[in-house]
């Protein structure tokens, strides 16, 4: 796979996958195993079913289309790049009896480099995508829901997730859905709508977030959760990159809607901007760990050595507090800056200790170390979402991946109009951040880079 092609591909995602496998022994294959459910639930935010994968038993499913180990799963793929190619491959390796059927995507090249790319690997054999069923444009999401599969896999640049996850979900699909899930408020409420509606017709919706499927991180969050530090009084979360790839190069024939659907991740409509695109892994961890969502947010940010033209009009750094109903404060910060040391780190302080999630570690009065982790989340995700459907039951990450997406736009919103923000502000937002239409050929104008102070909350 070229990590670096710049069509629907995060251009940091393959360099972090990186990062964590040789960090945290992360290897390729792994078994799947059950998830461990903390004794402190999300039942009170009605974040899922259970606070880890959100599985509930649907006894009207036990005896469903999936319930036998034999019977063919149709997948299809929506986004073409790295992340949903290596998602199409995970999917395929979680279950002997699923065949990728379909794809679609933006543009051909990527469609095409996909294909190739999954045609190389192990599971060739069961990517079974014809010349029919590759569809491209703006609306082949449509046609490859349309086209007689049973599980979708979104993995598309996070703003057309929501509209793409309510097709799926009128059309009766299951889905897999890579984080975040939107850019902005109307389309983190959009997809809050879309998971009640999941939710009536027994559908699966699994997350990107893949850290609540982490076996090690799902004992690290019990522990907490059980008073291993006593009663949470702060949070900290670090995550420091360097630079990631640089933007494709526009071609004489590229529209400006074309230019900027090939370099989405410098773009806030299409991203979110980093820290709700990147971030948004760690504010989950903390939001599970805290078991609620923030009341409000104050933030700031901006662009210090990405700001050439070519790196569209995103920041390259936020610093950011959430404040929480019982007073507790998280701090987050972010930056993707060249030249600058690398860091990922998560802590929880208590009464009686400190947790650091990534160690796996808690020191205080009842010190504790698990086990680093040996197994590939991001497999792990899709053995439970099959193991699940073959068994008659229904995962739903809808709620907590809505907002623990909506963390990262709080905090971009709040950094760049200089504004302290509610939840119940943000939420409420009328910022809708879509083109007025959606047209490869046409005009689209960059927004200025957002200046505290003087861009709106709107």
């Amino acid at each position: 796979m070229d990590s670096l092609h710049l069509g629907l591909l995060s251009p940091t995602y393959s360099i972090i996958a990186e990062i964590e496998r040789k960090v945290f022994l992360m290897p390729e294959n792994a078994s799947p195993q059950q998830p461990s459910q903390g004794r402190r639930t999300f039942m009170k935010q009605s974040l899922a079913t259970l606070a880890t994968t959100g599985l509930v038993v649907n006894p009207a499913l036990t005896s469903g289309a999936f319930a036998a180990s034999t019977e063919l799963i149709k997948v299809g793929l929506v986004g073409c790049g790295g992340r949903g190619t290596g998602a199409a491959a995970q999917t395929l390796r979680a279950d002997p009896n699923v065949e990728l059927v379909a794809l679609a995507d933006a543009f051909g090249d990527q469609l095409e480099q996909s294909y190739q790319n999954l045609k190389k690997t192990e599971v060739q054999d069961r990517v079974k995508v014809d010349a029919e069923h590759k569809f491209v444009g703006f609306d082949a999401y449509q046609k490859l829901i349309d086209s007689g599969v049973d599980l979708v896999l979104l993995a598309t640049p996070p703003h057309f997730r929501p509209q793409h996850l309510k097709a799926c979900i009128d059309a009766g699909k299951h889905v897999f859905c890579e984080k975040p899930v939107a850019v902005d408020a109307p389309g983190i409420r959009s997809v809050l709508e879309t998971t009640k509606e999941a939710k009536r017709k027994n559908l699966t919706i699994v997350s990107g977030l893949c850290w609540r499927y982490e076996t090690g991180m799902q004992q690290m969050v019990d522990k907490i959760q059980s008073g291993g530090i006593g009663d949470i009084v702060s949070m900290q979360s670090i995550r420091y990159l360097g630079g990631v790839a640089k933007m494709a190069k526009r071609k004489p024939e590229w529209s400006d809607m074309e230019y900027q659907m090939r370099n989405w991740y410098y773009y806030t409509w299409l991203s979110g901007d980093f820290n709700t695109e990147q971030f948004v892994h760690e504010l989950d961890k903390q939001s599970w760990v805290m078991g609620e969502y923030p009341v409000k947010c104050y933030s700031t940010g901006g662009r210090q050595t990405r700001t050439a033209p070519e790196y569209g009009h995103i920041y390259d750094h936020f610093s950011t507090v959430y404040e929480y109903a019982n007073g507790t404060k998280f701090l987050a910060s972010t930056r993707h800056q060249q030249g600058c040391s690398s860091m990922f780190v998560d802590t929880v302080s208590g009464t009686e200790g400190t947790a650091t999630l990534m160690k796996y570690q808690i020191e205080g009065k009842n010190p504790w170390k698990g086990a680093r982790r040996r197994t590939n989340m991001h497999q792990l995700e899709h053995n439970e979402m099959y193991k699940a459907l073959r068994n008659g039951e229904v995962i739903n990450n809808g709620e907590y991946m809505a907002n623990s997406s909506m963390m990262g736009i709080i905090a971009r919103m709040s950094a760049y109009t200089g504004k302290t923000l509610t939840w119940e502000q943000a939420m409420n937002s009328k910022e809708d951040l879509s083109p007025e239409k959606y047209d490869m050929a046409m005009s689209l104008p960059e927004p200025p880079v957002a200046m505290p102070g003087v861009t709106p909350f709107v």
